[in-house]
């Protein structure tokens, strides 16, 4: 399923528009805070699984209709109908799942936060590889309000984005914070006005078009296998086998000869 033959996936609360090569996922549950139905996970996966296997998309953008909220999280009453085996099931299946997609995903994913981003929806963030918010925007893994803890990696990932005590406060005590705050903690890259957000993150993009897709999706590759491998040499190994891999592609070919010619390199993806 691809760009050029103007075929794309329809979904009823998940809006997926493709334009420029950017795949542009939008949360459509305004009425609850973009909260994640069983439905909207449901399309989430099979969103993040087309976009994987379509290489006219080169980078994705997540985020939540309106200016309120990105994602509240979860849709709570979901877990009331479930038992202990189906709430295994749930959590691996679904969230933590559609996570995995996206922290593995061999494009960009950006995080576009519009507002209020709490429990499953900071867990999604967490997993995206670039996080720009407005400055309206609010944080927090709230999950310990209802006796339960983050089952999307929440505990995982966010200790590792920030400082392990910082994120056991945070934790522990259900806190929201602000963008600003956010922002000085290193959780989010950049905070815009309201207003300015969609068009920074264009102009983001524009940004990494100047960088070949490959080494896009060779850097992603290399900086996630290596985050917490404790031997250098073992890391620098994974390095090395990238960047072979990269010289032999015709995207480096032409990177090589752009440069040589003064011009901006056109690249293909391969």
């Amino acid at each position: 399923m691809t760009e050029e033959n103007n075929i794309k996936p329809a979904y009823r609360n998940l809006g997926y528009e493709i334009e420029d090569g950017v795949c542009w996922l939008t949360i459509d549950n305004e009425p609850m805070r973009n909260a994640l139905t069983d439905q909207i996970q449901q399309d989430l996966l099979s969103a993040f699984q087309t976009i994987n296997q379509d290489r006219a998309i080169r980078a994705v953008v997540l985020t939540g209709v309106g200016r309120k909220a990105f994602c509240s999280g979860g849709d709570i009453s979901i877990f009331a109908k479930l038992d202990r085996v189906g709430q295994w099931n749930f959590m691996k299946n679904r969230g933590a799942e559609i996570c995995r997609i996206i922290e593995n995903l061999d494009k960009p994913v950006i995080a576009m936060v519009n507002g209020l981003c709490y429990a499953g929806g900071l867990e999604l963030a967490l997993c995206c590889d670039i996080v720009y918010a407005a400055e309206t925007a609010t944080f927090g893994l709230l999950e310990g309000r209802l006796g339960i803890l983050p089952g999307w990696g929440g505990t995982v990932r966010l200790p590792r984005a920030i400082s392990p005590r910082r994120a056991k406060e945070m934790i522990m005590t259900a806190e929201k914070i602000t963008a600003a705050e956010a922002l000085e903690l290193g959780l989010v890259n950049k905070i815009f006005p309201p207003e300015n957000l969609k068009s920074e993150t264009q102009a983001l993009l524009q940004r990494m078009k100047k960088v070949g897709p490959l080494a896009i999706q060779g850097c992603k590759t290399v900086i996630n296998t290596t985050l917490n491998v404790e031997s250098m040499d073992n890391a620098m190994g994974v390095e090395r086998g990238a960047i072979m891999w990269l010289s032999a592609t015709n995207d480096a070919k032409e990177g090589v000869m752009a440069w040589i010619q003064k011009r901006d390199p056109v690249f293909k993806g391969n």
